[in-house]
């Protein structure tokens, strides 16, 4: 039997995209061996899995957009673009996957929730994110996170005002290089938000539960675990056919390994889920598509601890403004020099904006 996942332990998206369930079980019997299969009656109706998941429950709706906050304004821009071609260089100096597994610079955002809806569905999203007012949102977690602040130290409540981060000023920072899976092998990697005033984690997750509520994001339980993801290697699958295959590569390591995360103690629980669906391949059907949880099996998973190890202290970029919130569609688009699909060079990918309303309005 394989490995039972922990309840809690990650979401089953990265990046607004699609996960491909490990439906496939196989089980073989060696000859001569004493071990007894389990026959049902006949009346018994297996269920095809084209009218079910792998254990017989219903399918799971198609998921069709997701809910997020950009990451790439004017300033962070040029920031990300010299950080990604650095990891694209130290990726062919310490492993063997191929740069393209680095994420494009414009699919970079933080996915607070995944969404299956219909077209009147969409709209009533739409028109929900457009009725709320998000300044006032980050205003009072602000003067919430400044009162518990000052609860702690003790601050006077004529000095708690002068304390208090300014809500115009929203910005984070995008550090470290951690695994989503286990760091000796890993398909995944990402950048850490971090915020110094507190604010970030409170408003992404007071969003996602207030969608969640009006029932426009699928629901999910476990603590949102926000991310950026910076590599992935269901985007470097090579062309042609054949079975997922794990590659196996130990480059040097000098030092101990790494935990699974800095962050998973107190935000363990929620990937996109990210779900990254292949940008170059039509997402699959809802009960099969491409694999992002730590039981999914991508064509390619390698030993990341060096990776790890050298963007240990790295900034990805700093002071990235937050101040929009969006509703995208799964899939990242490529943006073609020509201007048109498959004319040119592929200049960037970016996912398409359905609907985006500004913080500071």
């Amino acid at each position: 039997m394989g490995k039972k996942k922990q309840v809690g332990e990650y979401n089953d998206f990265v990046d607004g995209e699609k996960l491909r369930d490990n439906a496939d079980i196989r089980t073989s019997l060696q000859h001569g061996s004493s071990v007894t299969k389990d026959v049902p009656p006949p009346n018994v109706h297996r269920r095809s899995k084209r009218h079910g998941n792998a254990k017989g429950g219903p399918k799971k709706p198609q998921l069709t957009h997701f809910l997020c906050l950009p990451l790439v304004t004017e300033e962070a821009r040029p920031q990300f673009q010299l950080g990604l071609a650095k990891m694209k260089e130290d990726l062919e100096r310490h492993t063997k996957v191929p740069p393209k597994a680095v994420r494009p610079l414009g699919s970079l955002h933080l996915t607070l929730g995944v969404m299956s809806l219909d077209e009147a569905k969409l709209d009533e999203a739409k028109r929900y994110l457009q009725g709320l007012d998000l300044y006032r949102l980050l205003r009072d977690i602000t003067l919430q996170t400044a009162a518990e602040k000052a609860a702690e130290t003790g601050t006077i409540s004529e000095n708690m005002i002068c304390a208090m981060p300014d809500t115009d000023a929203f910005t984070i920072n995008l550090e470290a290089l951690l695994p989503m899976q286990a760091p000796h092998k890993t398909s995944i990697l990402y950048a850490k938000p971090t915020d110094s005033t507190q604010r970030l984690m409170p408003f992404a997750t007071s969003l996602r539960d207030q969608f969640t509520q009006e029932g426009y994001l699928n629901k999910d339980t476990r603590p949102l675990k926000l991310h950026a993801t910076i590599l992935n290697t269901i985007y470097a699958k090579p062309k042609g056919r054949g079975k997922p295959s794990e590659t196996k590569e130990t480059p040097k390591h000098n030092a101990s390994q790494p935990t699974e995360g800095a962050d998973n103690a107190s935000t363990t629980g929620s990937l996109d889920g990210e779900s990254d669906a292949p940008t170059s391949e039509k997402p699959e059907s809802s009960a099969k598509s491409d694999g992002h949880s730590p039981d999914a099996k991508s064509w390619r998973s390698f030993d990341a601890r060096t990776l790890i190890d050298v963007y240990q202290d790295f900034t990805w970029a700093k002071n990235v403004r937050i101040d929009k919130v969006q509703i995208c569609k799964m899939g990242a688009k490529k943006i073609w020099s020509g201007g048109e699909d498959g004319v040119g060079e592929v200049l960037d990918e970016r996912y398409e904006v359905v609907c985006e309303k500004g913080i500071f309005e």
